[in-house]
C-alpha cells in the first residue's frame, strides 16, 4: 500500500473512534500529571506503559526525553531514536512529523491533536500510525520539560492470550488451549495446524472442544471471548 494511499485510509476513521481514542489517552495523561504532581512515582509514558500503549515524551525542542518499554518494541531501522530525536526512515513521513513537532515551540494545545496522525510505512511489515498529543503537565522538573507525547500504533497481528490462562479459565486441555491462543489472533484452523505441527483434522477436532466448552459457536464468538482473557 502506497504512502497517500495509508494516509487516505488513515483519514477516514470514524470520527467517533478518534475522539475516544483521544479522550482515552488524554485521560491517562491527566492521571500522570497528577501523580507527578502528587510526588507519586509515576511519568506520562510510564502511565502509557501499563497499558501497553508505545509512547515517546518530547520536550519543546522536539528532543526525545522518554520512551517506554512498549515503544522500544516497536522501533526498528524503520523507526526508532535517534541523535535524542525520532528518526523515520521514509522521507515523506519523516517531514510531516518534522513540521508538527515545530508546532511545539508554540504555545501549548492540551485538548486537541497538534495534526493529522502521521502513517510511517515499513519494509516488509504493515505501518506504523504515530499521533502527537500536546501535553502540559505539572509545574516542577522533570514533567515540566515534557510539551508532547507521541504514542505509536503499531499495525499487525497482536499475540493472543497467555495459554495457560485461556486453560484455567475455560477447563482446556494444554493442546485445545494452545490452538485457542492462536485461533485468539485470528489465525484459521489450517494456519494453527501448521503451527503446532497436527493434522487439519486434529486442529477441527480440538476447535469443536474448544467451541463446547466455551459455549461459542462461530470462530468470531470464539476470538472475542477469548481476547476478554488478560
Amino acid at each position: 500500500m502506497g504512502f497517500l494511499a495509508m494516509n487516505s485510509e488513515i483519514s477516514s476513521l470514524r470520527a467517533e473512534e478518534e475522539l475516544i481514542l483521544a479522550n482515552f489517552t488524554r485521560r491517562l495523561m491527566e492521571i500522570a500529571a497528577v501523580s507527578e504532581a502528587s510526588g507519586a512515582a509515576a511519568s506520562p509514558t510510564a502511565m502509557l506503559n501499563a497499558m501497553h500503549l508505545p509512547a515517546i515524551a518530547l520536550d519543546k525542542n522536539g528532543f526525545a526525553v522518554d520512551a517506554n518499554a512498549a515503544a522500544q518494541a516497536v522501533f526498528d531501522e524503520n523507526i526508532k531514536i535517534k541523535d535524542r530525536r525520532l528518526y523515520i526512515r521514509d522521507f515523506d513521513s519523516r517531514n510531516l512529523l518534522k513540521q508538527a513537532i515545530e508546532q511545539l515551540s508554540g504555545p501549548p494545545r492540551p485538548n486537541a491533536l497538534a495534526v493529522e496522525p502521521v502513517v510511517v510505512p515499513r519494509l516488509d511489515k504493515l505501518p506504523v500510525i504515530v499521533r502527537i498529543w500536546p501535553f502540559e503537565g505539572p509545574s516542577h522538573p522533570p514533567a515540566q520539560e515534557v510539551r508532547a507525547l507521541l504514542t505509536m500504533n503499531a499495525l499487525g497481528p497482536r499475540p493472543g492470550p497467555p495459554a495457560a490462562i485461556i486453560a484455567k479459565t475455560f477447563r482446556l486441555t494444554p493442546s485445545e488451549a494452545k490452538l485457542a491462543c492462536i485461533i485468539a489472533r485470528g489465525a484459521p484452523p489450517d494456519i494453527a495446524a501448521r503451527e503446532l505441527k497436527i493434522s487439519r483434522e486434529t486442529a477441527r477436532n480440538q476447535l469443536k472442544s474448544v467451541f463446547a466448552k466455551t459455549n461459542t459457536h462461530r470462530q468470531s464468538e470464539l476470538v472475542a471471548l477469548l481476547l476478554q482473557v488478560g
